[in-house]
């Protein structure tokens, strides 16, 4: 097996975010180790092969490098990334105007399980209490619960007999 490169996500991750902070002025650094560490946790709950909780770790530190910095998919694959975490980074990564929802639908549609985890834990993570805006609109907590409630339908022991990647 392959090593772990969750260290090195976590430190490109680190690199390419430093000085960003989330709405509530934290350091942006925080929200994505708390992804990575539940998309771990939940990878090893699903009884998803070690190799793939590494990747949803991965995944989870380097969710939004192509959407917020300047990082491409080429970059994260010369960097050593395994192309199933850049292509679960890829479809984590909103085209500007798409409908929040929608781009959930199409995470789920794709079968790749690596990117709904991590988007999971992402909206695990927005929908935190002590993260938890005063002023946030309730429309952005609700967009948060129906992405949670349809990804973990999606990722519910499958009884279909259908397969899915990662």
């Amino acid at each position: 097996m392959a090593p772990d490169k969750s260290p090195a996500a976590e430190t490109f991750a680190r690199r390419v975010h430093a000085g960003q902070v989330d709405k509530g002025g934290a350091p942006y650094t925080g929200h994505l180790g708390r992804v990575a560490a539940r998309a771990h946790a939940h990878a090893e709950a699903l009884g998803l092969p070690r190799q793939h909780a590494e990747w949803c770790q991965q995944v989870g530190w380097l969710h939004d490098t192509i959407e917020d910095t300047d990082v491409t998919a080429d970059v994260l694959l010369d960097a050593g990334f395994d192309p199933a975490v850049v292509q679960a980074v890829q479809l984590l990564t909103r085209p500007t105007g798409k409908p929040y929802l929608e781009c959930v639908a199409a995470i789920i549609a794709s079968g790749d399980r690596l990117a709904m985890i991590v988007k999971l834990s992402d909206n695990e993570d927005n929908l935190d209490p002590a993260r938890a805006l005063p002023d946030a609109p309730r429309a952005l907590a609700e967009r948060y619960r129906q992405s949670a409630q349809m990804l973990h339908a999606a990722l519910a022991p499958n009884t279909t007999g259908r397969t899915d990647r990662g």
